[in-house]
């Protein structure tokens, strides 16, 4: 009975040091494999024009858990569009999922993008950023989730009043990038400050929802005005936009015109105008004619709710170099520049 009982716990040792020793070997397979494959996609960015560095990478975890972190980490693509500086990136991943990777980046976190828009923006600090990446099967990338605490502006060394929280980006279909679907989200803060308008109780919040259509040529675009030749169009499923008391949701299409001016036409529901307006005109943006123009054409297409709040449908146009609110023009646009 005792010769029995130390053969099996004999056994029971063996067993217990071959699974130590297949669970270390599949660690270090799995950390052998990682780092071969991060070394591939970067030797494949630089390729293609990206500048990719990073100060050192470490791998730690277990064989069901591995977690890659990358030290004072920099890309930056070959148009200039984002230029990345960060403190640390951590990346886990784990073995039965290994094309869906989870993202933190604590730290410092600074993020360059172009100033040649119609409102510089600087150097974006970037705070609380969390992102999870889904890889297709053969290793492109196919979605990316992004949430953000914060992002704020350093314009020439100054820091701006204006930031962004709660910030939410998601970007389906990257497989097919030309009929990508975009979702975007954001708190505005202090916006109040610029436009020399009194506190509000509630920030401004943008939600937006679109897809990428039309393009026909077999051939990916390289210019925006190549794209917009090839029919390319932003299908906007949803836009709004919420300040109280003023709050508006569109839906349309949008594109650019021969002269790379926006051009598109949108069905809005409109709640608060008539505050708005009379903002607009306060802040000189709007002649007070020109709103009481739009003011009048609005108040035509306007049916009270059971509140008794005017509440529009009205089409909105962006042609000609104007945006158009009904018959009435508003606005003049600004070119978009390529980058």
């Amino acid at each position: 009975m005792l010769k029995n009982r130390k053969v099996l716990f004999a056994s029971l040792l063996i067993l217990l040091s071959l699974v130590i020793v297949s669970w270390l070997i599949f660690f270090e397979y799995n950390v052998r494999w990682l780092e071969k494959n991060i070394e591939e996609v970067a030797s494949d960015l630089r390729q293609k024009g990206y500048t990719v560095a990073y100060s050192k990478v470490e791998i730690t975890g277990n064989p069901l858990f591995l977690k890659i972190i990358f030290q004072n980490p920099h890309l930056k693509d070959p148009k200039g569009l984002f230029d990345w500086h960060g403190q640390e990136m951590g990346m886990a991943i784990r073995p039965w999922q290994p094309y869906i990777l989870t993202c933190t980046f604590p730290g410092d976190q600074k993020l360059g993008v172009p100033q040649n828009t119609p409102i510089p923006l600087g150097i974006l600090q970037v705070e609380g950023a969390r992102a999870t990446i889904s890889l297709a099967s053969i290793g492109v990338l196919e979605e990316v989730a992004i949430v953000v605490d914060r992002i704020s502006s350093h314009l020439k060394g100054q820091l701006q009043p204006v930031f962004l929280e709660e910030i939410s980006l998601k970007v389906t279909n990257l497989l097919d990038p030309l009929n990508l679907s975009i979702f975007f989200k954001a708190n505005v803060l202090n916006l109040e400050k610029p436009l020399n308008l009194p506190p509000r109780d509630h920030p401004f919040n943008l939600k937006f929802e679109g897809t990428l259509a039309g393009y026909q040529p077999t051939v990916f675009p390289k210019t925006l005005a190549e794209w917009r030749d090839g029919g390319g169009v932003i299908d906007v499923n949803s836009l709004k936009l919420s300040w109280p008391p003023l709050t508006f949701d569109a839906n349309g299409t949008l594109t650019l015109d021969n002269n790379m001016y926006p051009l598109g036409a949108f069905s809005s529901r409109v709640i608060g105008y008539q505050d708005a307006l009379a903002d607009l005109v306060k802040l000189g943006w709007v002649k007070k004619k020109n709103a009481s123009a739009v003011s009048f054409a609005l108040d035509l297409f306007s049916i009270p709710d059971e509140t008794g709040t005017k509440q529009l449908t009205i089409p909105i146009t962006l042609q000609n170099k104007t945006l158009s609110v009904g018959p009435a023009p508003l606005l003049k646009l600004q070119p978009i520049e390529e980058f």
